[in-house]
């Protein structure tokens, strides 16, 4: 069991798997800041007619 989790901390899953949650996270977050900017023009129009 410790063996493995060396191996796994020792390897190079271990630094894509931050890397791919921190780009998960930024993503996610970028999205939710500039949700009006992305998409409120889409359902304005919608909202007007």
């Amino acid at each position: 069991m410790i063996d493995m989790m060396t191996q796994f901390v020792s390897g190079q899953t271990l630094p894509f798997c931050v890397l791919l949650g921190g780009c998960i996270i930024m993503v996610v977050e970028a999205a939710r800041a500039s949700r009006r900017a992305l998409w409120g023009d889409m359902f304005s129009e919608d909202l007007e007619e």
